[in-house]
């Protein structure tokens, strides 16, 4: 194992901001709308990342990680999320159904359904390939060269 002379500084501030944004994304699309209503799904979009940003600035600090821990720290997440997203793509292009909405409108900021979901048999091949796409894009991210602030490749 190869160690590094670098100081250790904790978590960067590139990783916090990382781990922050993931996890309100995650909120954003999978958190409870149920019977809190706007005012307290809007709470808890804004009050859990602070709590969490603050939690990694406190606890990121007494963590003993160098330059390179972090960068695998980054390297790790984004490894995570292709995996995460081939593993979609394979799903959604060998699945035996997926839904389609029956009536589209075009508004302002895109598409939006106004007709009902169906299932239709066969794969969402659309969907797979975004998946694989956005797969590939940060598995590259994953693994393609990085220089620090001395021009050095990490």
């Amino acid at each position: 194992m190869i160690h590094s002379n670098d100081s250790k500084t904790g978590l960067s501030s590139s990783n916090k901001k990382l781990i922050t944004g993931i996890f309100t994304l995650i909120l954003l699309l999978w958190g409870p709308m149920g019977p809190y209503g706007m005012i307290g799904r809007t709470a808890y979009i804004i009050i859990l990342p602070v709590l969490l940003w603050l939690s990694l600035g406190y606890f990121g600090k007494e963590w003993a990680a160098d330059k390179t821990a972090n960068d695998r720290l980054n390297r790790c997440i984004f490894g995570i999320l292709a995996g995460m997203c081939f593993v979609g793509a394979y799903l959604s292009a060998t699945a035996s159904h997926h839904t389609v909405c029956t009536q589209e409108v075009q508004t302002r900021d895109g598409r939006e359904c106004v007709g009902d979901y169906i299932g239709v048999k066969g794969p969402d091949m659309g969907n797979a390939f975004i998946l694989a796409l956005v797969g590939m894009c940060t598995s590259w991210y994953a693994v393609v060269d990085r220089k620090d602030e001395q021009g050095e490749v990490r």
